[in-house]
């Protein structure tokens, strides 16, 4: 059985192997991918190596002559529109105790992206690399990693990092951590060729799910399951309304309702994002740029009733609409405010009905937990819009603007 080194210890081998070293690494007969052919002849380049029981993984990386590795990435180095986004050279992250380090295939764009980059949402240390969803394929691990996670497995990451050492955490619930940090928001993220993660945040993809379509999932699905599995406790005879069907978190919506065995209604402003929704289940569709006030239709659908369920990831444009929706006794779950946050709101409807809302608030890893567990049952897929290479994340945040999409829009590094 071959050794297993850990980051910390790789980082005290050599700056380059030895001559009797190398001869080592050429008889390990990896393959042709990535088999050396040539011994390093320039002192600016060190060789790391990761080995586990299934052989040996070598990786050569550049460095520059100060001896610190880079990396390609995309970041802010200031607020403001798409061309604040820069493409060039970041410090390659180091692994600490207990981290994986992955070598990023895909990453996703989320709204919150958005608001990062003009500054709405952020407010913390600059430069930040953005991608809160992440997919790719581990590369190195230190020593304290004791999950199961090994180099070589195809992961995608939680991004949201939990203390475990809080009094929410201790008492079991993560998703009210006090001092949680986002991988995208408050961490460095994933629109990068490297990016570093507790082990405990890495989850394996199934061996039949490409990277593009796992960078798709994260957040969209864990918001998705949240919100409509753990808070509104959705049921199969539910009638259920999922607004913004073309969206990320909408379009999980929709799998997960219809897992469920619920019937769904659906919003969209387009036709062909209202087919989209048609083809993966939704019962019912409604073009709400056509049908403002969508309630109404929604009575029609329902024989008067309203609905179970209102899924809301759109805020103040559809909130009287949403509200008028809902049967007495139905439940309002809200988790974006893209439209904006700040509304009326007839106090009446909650007296006199009564109704339940709802935010969606924090995760807890569990629920992420749960959601992976359908994910390699086959019950839920990423729903890629568009894919675009690192250097033209620029271009994906305009394409986010203009919302002519269904689905994620993925970055391929």
């Amino acid at each position: 059985m071959l050794p297993h080194f850990g980051t910390d210890q790789l980082r005290q081998r050599p700056e380059r192997p030895s001559g009797g070293l190398w001869k080592f690494i050429r008889a390990a007969k990896l393959s042709q991918s990535n088999a050396l052919t040539t011994p390093p002849t320039q002192s600016n380049i060190r060789v790391s190596f990761s080995f586990n029981v299934r052989g040996l993984l070598e990786r050569i990386r550049l460095t520059d002559s100060l001896g610190e590795r880079s990396m390609k990435a995309v970041f802010i180095q200031q607020h403001g529109g798409p061309e604040a986004l820069t493409y060039g050279d970041r410090p390659e992250p180091e692994v600490g105790p207990g981290e994986v380090m992955l070598r990023v295939r895909a990453s996703a764009l989320n709204h919150l992206d958005l608001n990062l980059r003009d500054g709405r949402s952020y407010r913390g240390t600059l430069p930040r690399i953005l991608g809160c969803d992440v997919a790719g394929e581990v590369v190195a691990a230190s020593p304290e990693v004791n999950t199961g996670i090994k180099v070589g497995d195809r992961v995608l990451l939680d991004n949201r990092i939990k203390c475990l050492n809080c009094e929410q955490c201790r008492l079991g619930l993560d998703q009210y951590c006090t001092s949680q940090q986002r991988i995208g928001v408050d961490l460095d993220g994933g629109h990068a060729e490297y990016v570093t993660a507790p082990a405990r945040n890495a989850y394996k993809i199934p061996d039949t799910m490409g990277f593009t379509e796992a960078a798709a999932l994260p957040i969209a699905g864990h918001t998705a399951w949240h919100c409509l599995v753990t808070q509104a406790q959705i049921r199969p005879w539910d009638d259920v309304l999922i607004q913004a069907a073309g969206s990320g978190v909408g379009s999980m919506g929709i799998q997960i309702a219809k897992m469920m065995g619920a019937r769904v209604i659906t919003t969209a402003g387009s036709d062909w994002k209202l087919d989209k929704a048609k083809e993966m289940g939704a019962d019912e569709v409604i073009n709400y740029r056509e049908t403002p006030n969508f309630s109404d239709k929604i009575r029609e659908f329902t024989d008067g009733r309203g609905v179970d369920l209102v899924f809301d990831c759109v805020g103040a444009d559809v909130w009287e609409q949403s509200m008028l929706a809902l049967k007495p006794g139905g439940r309002l779950v809200i988790t974006g405010v893209t439209s904006g946050s700040r509304t009326t709101m007839d106090l009446s409807l909650l007296q006199g009905r009564p109704l339940h809302l709802m935010g969606s608030g924090g995760r807890s890893q569990r629920t992420f937990a749960d959601m992976m567990k359908m994910v390699h049952h086959g019950a839920l897929h990423g729903i890629v819009g568009r894919v675009f290479p690192l250097e033209e994340v620029s271009q994906a945040h305009r394409t986010m603007e203009d919302r002519d999409f269904f689905g994620k829009l993925v970055i391929e590094s």
